[in-house]
């Protein structure tokens, strides 16, 4: 943009702002700003200079004057409790403002050199705040000389490493370690917050963010997830696949109740979590491949059935599925295998067979249950992806068998018949050894 053309009026009275492409904004433009806008240029630049080390000048006056009537105790005369406090009062500005003037003001007493520049205008209030953190007595001369070349930031990383961490922070911070979850029904989930340690967070963070890569694109659109989006689902991928390894499955079960006649589709209805409710499809998705516990209840509360996610399908079999399907068997994605799908749900007969399942990701299989989508055909050929209006109809055949594995099936067979199986002959189409 170049500099716009304003047509002048009196006072603060609304002006159209002509920009060079001709586009006209009608905007209050006080006639103070005004008569800057009819100066060049330059004497903007000059005035926003000036005015800056005004401000800061005014600044350093302010601290030596805070930090005198802190000494004399004139907070104690009007009855604050401290010096921070009373700043507010007097100022009007906000409790960590008056704090960290407070502290700079202390920290400026003893670098002469620092409070001169601060307020010949040479640093600003943000440079000198961080240079405060770090500068002593022996290099103050050298600092401000050479920090007004630097910008705020690279002073606050200057501050970050040059300023020692005294050995109770670490303790300190290894001991605030922590995370909590509550229950959000608004939004059908739970809300976590927490802290870590920089040590123990950065490992966290870097196996989160290492497992969310993997993700990949949306195979719809082409795009990535949000980065938000696919922390969540990488945090409850590590968190399952410790549940599947724990050696004592049952303490590391999630339960979900469910009323038979709610998981039949009889009736409306939902499962609970705890206390939690969670609708029919979100149960039937869990009962699917389930990484938690099922119980099913009849109407007198017994319970009728359980699918537990140690047993509903067998870890060889969800190698024998994820091996044959490689990827996502939603046309276009190839993304992880995360769970494993029944075509046709168990509770509506369908078996925990290879005929029967097919790998998708989180995010297709939660389409194929509370999306709307449904699956048909045969997962050893061709799947068909309905959509739910029935009318998008996407189908999916698995990856041809690979020519390494092939070859690799090859020479088992041949060992098996060396080591004495039954030879025979070779079916149709099978090859020969």
């Amino acid at each position: 943009m170049g500099d716009p053309s304003i047509s002048q009026s009196s006072g603060d009275d609304p002006v159209e702002v002509v920009d060079t492409d001709g586009s006209e904004t009608e905007r209050v433009v006080s006639a103070n700003a005004q008569a800057y806008l009819a100066q060049s240029p330059a004497s903007r630049h000059e005035a926003i200079s000036q005015l800056s080390a005004l401000m800061a000048a005014t600044h350093a006056e302010l601290l030596d004057v805070a930090y005198a009537a802190e000494l004399a105790g004139d907070w104690s005369d009007d009855g604050a409790t401290g010096v921070v406090p009373w700043l507010v009062g007097q100022t009007g500005v906000a409790h960590p403002t008056a704090r960290e003037w407070a502290r700079v003001a202390d920290a400026l007493q003893d670098l002469p050199a620092l409070r001169a520049a601060y307020a010949s205008g040479a640093l600003s209030w943000d440079q000198v705040r961080h240079a405060t953190k770090f500068a002593t007595s022996v290099d103050d001369d050298e600092l401000a000389e050479l920090l007004p070349g630097y910008s705020a930031n690279q002073i606050s990383v200057m501050a970050r490493q040059r300023r020692p961490i005294p050995d109770p922070e670490p303790r300190e911070a290894h001991a605030n370690r922590g995370l909590s979850w509550r229950r959000d029904h608004r939004r059908g989930g739970f809300t976590y917050q927490g802290f870590l340690p920089f040590e123990q967070g950065a490992a966290v963070n870097a196996a989160i963010d290492r497992h969310a890569e993997r993700a990949g694109p949306d195979p719809e659109t082409g795009g990535w997830d949000p980065i938000r989006q696919r922390r969540a689902d990488a945090l409850h991928d590590l968190a399952t696949r410790a549940i599947g390894a724990d050696p004592d499955p049952d303490r590391a079960t999630v339960v979900i109740h469910a009323d038979a006649t709610v998981v039949d589709g009889e009736v409306a209805g939902n499962g609970f979590l705890g206390d939690v409710a969670i609708c029919q499809t979100t149960v039937l998705r869990s009962l699917c491949d389930a990484r938690v516990e099922v119980a099913v209840h009849g109407p007198d509360g017994a319970t009728v059935g359980v699918a537990r996610a140690t047993q509903q399908i067998p870890w060889w079999l969800r190698r024998q599925i994820t091996g044959r399907d490689l990827t996502c068997r939603f046309p276009g994605c190839e993304r992880q295998i995360r769970q494993i799908h029944h075509v046709v749900h168990w509770t509506d007969g369908g078996e925990t067979n290879a005929d029967n399942l097919c790998g998708l990701c989180w995010h297709h299989h939660h389409l194929v249950h509370e999306g709307g989508w449904t699956v048909e055909g045969d997962p050893d050929d061709e799947l068909a992806f309905i959509g739910p209006d029935r009318r998008r109809r996407l189908t999916s055949r698995p990856q041809p068998l690979r020519d390494h594995v092939r070859r690799a099936a090859t020479r088992s067979r041949r060992g098996h018949r060396r080591t004495g199986a039954t030879a025979r002959e070779p079916a149709d189409g099978e090859p020969s050894s």
